[in-house]
């Protein structure tokens, strides 16, 4: 990938566009303080995708906008762009945008793409918004102020292996919610065993319930079929009655005759009037029966009027609730109908003004985007005429300050020409030099031989250091993963056991089973999701799959019992038939025999083969295998780690002795050396001093001559750029152009945002009544349904009126007929009691002139008969009476009939004779009344004992086991994924220490190079400290600067310091290069000397790599190295501008 441009729009102090031409080689960026320098880098990291505020220097991310100043306005919009090309070859434009209140979008040539996008395009390159390439203000003062472990994390992001971290702290991540997941589901299935127990004692009461309601349904019934039959037998029975008592009548009758025949010969006269005596009585008994029948039919007409009365009263209150419902709805609809009209009209008119105000909006867009584009033009010819302007100016400044200089130094090779003249000889000063340089080197040479004994000693000792130290961190690093592996197994294991107590369940076959290592999956196929149940006798009431045990059969060859650590005697039943091999060779197996391979793969003798399954049975043997051969192998680890870390306190030891023999030579071999160094510069100085007199002195008389030809070109020069800059006009000049185009812009703006409003003003009043119109829509929709309902139940009142007007009118008049009836036959029961005393003094009269005329015989037989008569006429009255009363008792049992009729109707919509079909009871099985009201208050106290119920129990139980059966299922799958994500995190952390030894292997080397190149000489070099983990453990920079000794990084001085971390920054660099570097004041702490170095690394740093240099700089040695310079201005106060100058381009002009 190469970075060519960046432009930019509305970021921070950037308020107009300006862009950054990035050129292979070094591209210098220089300015005063708070000039906006550092915005560029910003820039920078925010397009490839910086989400931080905070590393923004912003509060929020809308920061990074232009906030305005006193004379400018604050934009709406922030635009980066970033131009170059892929790896293959193709342009490549990736802009980043930010709109007040809309947040950020992402383009890549054109199309629109996610942040992660763009930042996954940027790491592929090797660069991006974290990349150590994009070195910030006081990223180096951080590096050197750094702790061992932050300094690691710039190794890893050089590596290349932050990703790896990401990925590991999410599985970890999700490691340890999956962890929570499943002790919440093992908490949430022992809540689920309760609730299944607790429902099914609920269904089973739902269930008992029900089934009485239904029984207590078919008892209703036989009784209403019940008093049906026993009133329609009832009334059959009393009409037969009836039938024999007319008959008894009729008999009655002719005894009557009888009588009265055999009267008539004693006396015919007493036998008329005894005859009609008889004959009254029987009318009077007959004429009382008639009046109370007709009493009590006059009360249930009274009563049916009454309640048809009650049900018409009803209805016409009815009639008007709906009757005003229809009004209100026919009202509503006119009113909705007036506002529909209203709503649709100004819906029409909202639609008709819309275009016009897109179009005005449209307009104003355009004329802003214009006159933005005519003061992007004018700030730019301002910018190049200001820039040109200011070049001049600093060329006539640079002329004046060459010739000042050229003064001064005329006036310092005269003062050198004196001082010359006066200088000491200086071949005496060449002898002492020789004397003091042969006596240091005669003082180093005896000092070699004890150093480089030291040497040997030190080096021996430290090897056995390095030795142990490699040992000790092996056996930390072997013992860790142990630790690590058996506690999560111990966590897994006691999770089971602790699930296992919470619901006070028995071991599971899984749990006390083990088996031989590599016969896990064998032992898994065989189990199957059986190796889940639990072993012993459950309670009867618990439901499931057990294993109870069951006496062994004789084992097969090669059974899989032989291939167990510990089996219960509970499965030993299943495991003994099970023959285990290497592969399934087909042979023939006996009944009940079993055949399974090593990979798990099952067949029985009855030819149902299991392949794939029992892979979480077998990882859950295999983690109890691996608990029990890492428990095995933890005591010995730990002393192993004991053992080293006592050699490599012995080593230590031993090293510190020989490190401080070796220094204490060293510093002794040092300071004689130095000694010696310093009598060999004192000798080149002689030495020098004495070849250069006499060149000096030619050097300055030459030099004299020069510098007069230098004052002459200098005075040519000035002259040359004052004319220049006099044949340039002057900036102001076009101030008043982009003044104008400003207001021209704000006014655009100004237009524009107003038509914007209206236009979503208009837009929100057309929403609003396209609403309106849908709302009154549906009011009428609902207005329409209630008017209909209104009417639909008018029509249905007025036919149930027609009923009871029917009803009445055919028994309206039945009172007052029966009323009449009443008092007819209370007057002929008066007239009959009158006649029937008439008759009796008649009787009496005529009884005493019989005894008169005739004879007591007479007499005696009159009486007789009398007497027959009077009884066969009693007999006729009871016989009449009880046929009036049987004929009344029918009456009423068919009124009884009728009414378990209507209930029958009412209650289960059935007439009484259908209703054995309906209920399935037998007709000859119902008992009387009595009986069956008895059965049916039995059981509706047996219903009540039963209290409240859950009536929908069945179907919550059935939908907690579901639950239950998902959320095992689910548990079962999370504890998969436990072992997959431990697995998978240890192959993270693998694969991340291996990159990162090799990441740290390469960065170690550049270092190293590096810092002999800007040191020019010593010795450095990184180690990884306080762990034996290299993803814990944290970096350490050691650094022996020329001429000094081996110490951190913290021990050296503030240059020193400096020096190092840039060797380091570069270092990460070199492992991953990227294709652009931007380094932000960085040389800020160095001197003259090391600038010089600093910028020779530059120079070699391009001529190695693609990489395309951009220097933020203050100082003026690092200008005149770059290749093209750029300057960030801030004229008016609070906006940023760029100003270029290619230096190359500048030196062959000036040269040509």
């Amino acid at each position: 990938m190469e970075i060519r441009r960046l432009r930019l729009s509305g970021f921070k102090s950037f308020v107009e566009p300006a862009e950054l031409r990035v050129e292979p080689g070094l591209t210098g960026v220089v300015g005063p303080n708070g000039c906006g320098k550092s915005n560029l880098l910003e820039a920078i990291r925010w397009v490839m995708g910086e989400t931080s505020a905070k590393s923004m220097r912003s509060g929020g991310m809308e920061d990074v906008i232009f906030a305005g100043t006193e004379q400018r306005p604050p934009r709406q919009f922030a635009e980066v762009v970033l131009t170059g090309t892929d790896d293959r070859g193709e342009e490549l434009e990736v802009v980043r945008r930010i709109e007040r209140g809309a947040g950020s979008a992402y383009r890549v040539n054109g199309n629109d793409v996610r942040a992660k996008d763009v930042a996954l395009a940027f790491a592929d390159a090797a660069t991006g918004a974290h990349s150590p390439a994009l070195v910030s203000q006081g990223k180096i003062a951080h590096m050197i102020a750094a702790k061992p472990v932050e300094r690691r994390q710039m190794l890893e992001e050089a590596a290349g292996i932050a990703g790896l971290h990401v990925r590991r702290k999410d599985a970890e991540s999700k490691l340890r919610s999956t962890e929570n997941n499943l002790s919440r589901l093992e908490d949430l299935l022992a809540g689920l065993d309760t609730q299944i127990a607790s429902l099914r004692r609920q269904a089973k009461q739902a269930e008992r319930y029900a089934k009485l309601t239904d029984e207590i349904g078919v008892a209703e019934a036989r009784l209403v079929f019940a008093r049906w039959r026993d009133a329609a037998a009832s009334a059959d029975a009393a009409r037969k009655a009836a039938i024999e008592a007319e008959r008894a009548v009729e008999s009655a009758k002719e005894r009557a005759g009888e009588t009265e025949t055999a009267q008539r010969e004693a006396a015919e006269k007493l036998a008329d009037a005894r005859d009609a005596l008889v004959a009254a009585r029987t009318d009077a008994g007959a004429q009382e029966q008639r009046l109370a029948s007709l009493e009590k039919e006059r009360e249930s007409a009274l009563a049916r009027l009454a309640d048809l009365d009650r049900q018409a009263e009803r209805l016409e209150q009815d009639r008007e609730d709906y009757g005003r419902t229809g009004r209100d709805a026919a009202d509503a609809l006119k009113r909705l109908e007036a506002d529909l009209a209203a709503s649709e009209a100004a819906r029409a008119q909202a639609e008709e003004a819309l275009p016009k105000m897109i179009a005005e909006a449209e307009r104003a867009e355009q004329a802003e985007r214009a006159a933005e584009l005519d003061l992007a033009r004018a700030n730019a010819d301002y910018a190049a005429l200001d820039a040109e302007w200011r070049v001049a100016r600093a060329a006539v400044e640079q002329a004046e300050r060459r010739l000042a200089g050229l003064a001064r130094e005329t006036e310092r090779l005269e003062a050198s020409a004196r001082q010359q003249a006066g200088a000491e000889d200086p071949a005496e000063a060449l002898a002492v030099a020789q004397r003091e340089a042969k006596a240091a080197a005669e003082r180093r040479e005896s000092l070699s031989g004890k150093i480089a004994s030291a040497r040997e000693t030190r080096d021996a000792a430290r090897a056995d250091m390095e030795a142990a130290q490699a040992a000790l961190a092996e056996a930390r690093a072997e013992l860790a993963g142990v630790e690590r592996e058996h506690a999560a197994l111990e966590r897994d294991r006691q999770g089971r056991d602790k699930a296992r107590a919470a619901k006070a369940g028995k071991p599971v076959a899984l749990d006390r089973v083990r088996s031989a290592p590599g016969y896990e999956a064998a032992l898994a196929a065989v189990l199957g999701r059986d190796g889940r149940s639990p072993l012993g006798m459950m309670h009867e009431a618990e439901d499931g799959r057990f294993w109870t045990g069951a006496p062994q059969p004789e084992p097969v060859a090669d059974n899989l019992l032989d291939h167990l650590k510990d089996c219960p005697e509970e499965l030993r039943a299943r495991l003994a038939r099970v023959v285990v091999a290497d592969s399934d060779d087909g042979r023939p197996l006996d009944p009940g025999t079993w055949l399974v391979t090593l990979g798990g793969a099952l067949r029985r003798w009855d030819g149902l083969v299991v392949r794939g399954e029992g892979g979480a049975e077998a990882a859950r043997l295999e983690a109890a295998n691996r608990l029990a051969a890492l428990a095995e192998r933890l005591p010995a680890l730990q002393q192993a780690v004991a053992d080293a870390e006592a050699r490599v306190g012995d080593a230590r030891s031993g090293l510190d002795a020989a490190q401080g023999a070796f220094s204490r030579a060293e510093s002794e071999t040092e300071a004689a050396a130095q000694a010696e160094r310093e009598a060999l510069r004192a000798l080149d100085r002689a030495e020098a001093a004495l070849a250069s007199h006499a060149d000096r002195t030619r050097q300055l008389e030459q030099a004299q001559a020069e510098l007069a030809d230098q004052r002459g070109a200098a005075e040519r020069d000035v002259e040359a750029a004052q004319a220049t800059l006099a044949s340039l006009t002057d900036p102001e000049a076009l101030a008043s152009r982009r003044d104008a185009a400003r207001t021209a812009h704000e006014t655009a703006r100004a237009q524009l945002t107003a038509a914007t409003a209206a236009r979503a003003a208009q837009e929100q009043a057309l929403a609003v009544a396209k609403e309106r119109v849908s709302a009154h829509k549906a009011d009428r929709s609902h207005w329409d349904r209630r008017a209909d309902e209104a009417a639909r139940r008018l029509a249905d009142m007025d036919g149930r009126v027609a009923e009871i007007a029917t009803a009445r009118e055919a028994i309206g008049d039945q009172p007052e007929r029966l009323l009449a009836d009443i008092e007819i036959a209370q007057t002929s029961h008066r007239e009959t009691a009158a006649r029937l005393a008439a008759l009796k003094a008649q009787a009496e009269a005529d009884a005493a002139e019989a005894r008169r005329l005739e004879q007591v015989a007479a007499q005696a037989a009159a009486d007789a008969a009398d007497t027959a008569q009077r009884a066969a006429n009693e007999t006729l009255a009871e016989a009449r009476e009880r046929r009036a009363q049987l004929v009344n008792q029918a009456e009423n049992e068919d009124a009884h009939r009728a009414e378990m009729a209507r209930v029958s109707g009412e209650k289960f919509h059935k007439p009484p004779p259908l209703l054995p079909v309906a209920f399935e009871f037998d007709e000859a099985g119902v008992a009387d009344r009595d009986a069956e009201a008895k059965a049916l208050d039995k059981l509706t106290q047996s219903r009540e004992r039963i209290g409240p119920v859950n009536l929908v129990a069945a179907d919550e139980l059935a939908k907690i086991e579901e639950e239950h059966g998902s959320t095992a299922a689910e548990r079962e799958e999370l504890t998969e994924a436990v072992h997959r994500l431990r697995g998978s995190i240890g192959q993270l952390n693998r694969e991340g220490r291996e990159r990162l030894r090799a990441a740290f292997e390469q960065v170690d080397a550049h270092f190293q190079k590096l810092f002999a190149r800007l040191f020019e000489g010593g010795n450095a070099h990184l180690a990884l400290i306080d762990s034996d983990d290299p993803l814990e453990a944290g970096l350490e920079i050691y650094a022996q600067p020329p001429g000094k000794r081996l110490q951190s990084l913290t021990l050296l001085s503030g240059g020193e310091q400096a020096l190092t971390a840039i060797a380091l920054t570069f270092a990460l660099f070199l492992t991953n290069p990227a294709p652009i570097c931007v380094l932000d004041e960085v040389d800020a702490p160095l001197d003259d000397a090391n600038i010089d170095r600093f910028c020779d690394l530059l120079e070699a740093m391009t001529r190695e790599t693609t990489t395309r240099y951009l220097i933020v700089t203050h100082n003026a040695v690092t200008m005149s190295r770059m290749h093209r310079l750029f300057g960030v201005t801030m004229i008016e106060k609070g906006v940023s501008r760029l100003v270029s100058v290619d230096l190359q381009a500048a030196e062959l002009l000036a040269a040509e």
